[in-house]
C-alpha cells in the first residue's frame, strides 16, 4: 500500500512539474518610451488594455489607444495602422490574449510587442504561456502589468 501511494504522489509531482507557466522577457535596451500609442486589438477582452495603461503608468508612462488591424498569417500576427495618428508617441505597443476554459476561464496566452513609432524595429517583448497545471489560475489584470513591468 505505501508503494501505491508513494507512486501515485511521485506521479502527481511530475506532472505539475511538467506544467509550469514559462514567461519571456526582452527588456528595453536604449530610448525608453514616454509616450506609447496602444494599437487596440478588438479580438481580445478590453481589460487587457486597461491592464496595459496601468502597466505602463507605473512606469510614468502615458499612453493613447489607437485603431489597428490584426490579421493571423503563418502563424504570426501582421498588424497595421490605418490612419492612426501615432503624433507624440515614441512607440507602439501591440498585444495578444487567449482565454480557455478548465473548471472556469484563465488566460493561457499573452504576448505584447513594442515597436518603434515607425513600426520598423521591435524594441521590447513579453510574453506567458501557461503549461495547463494549476499556476493557470492567474489574475490577467496582475500578469499583463507584471509583463509590462519586466520589459523596464
Amino acid at each position: 500500500m505505501n508503494t501505491l501511494k508513494i507512486t501515485v504522489a511521485a506521479a502527481m509531482v511530475a506532472t505539475l512539474a511538467g506544467c509550469a507557466a514559462k514567461q519571456d522577457i526582452t527588456r528595453f535596451e536604449t530610448n525608453i518610451p514616454k509616450t506609447v500609442c496602444i494599437a487596440e486589438h478588438k479580438a481580445v477582452k478590453a481589460g487587457v488594455i486597461d491592464a496595459m495603461k496601468k502597466g505602463f503608468a507605473k512606469h510614468d508612462v502615458e499612453t493613447r489607444v489607437i485603431p489597428a488591424n490584426y490579421v493571423l498569417k503563418h502563424q504570426d500576427y501582421q498588424t497595421e495602422l490605418p490612419g492612426a495618428d501615432t503624433t507624440g508617441c515614441n512607440a507602439v505597443a501591440y498585444y495578444v490574449a487567449n482565454w480557455r476554459w478548465d473548471i472556469a476561464l484563465y488566460m493561457a496566452y499573452a504576448n505584447i510587442w513594442i515597436k518603434d513609432v515607425e513600426t520598423n524595429e521591435k524594441i521590447a517583448q513579453a510574453s506567458y504561456r501557461t503549461g495547463g497545471g494549476l499556476d493557470k489560475f492567474i489574475d490577467a489584470e496582475e500578469k499583463i502589468i507584471e509583463l509590462i513591468d519586466g520589459m523596464y
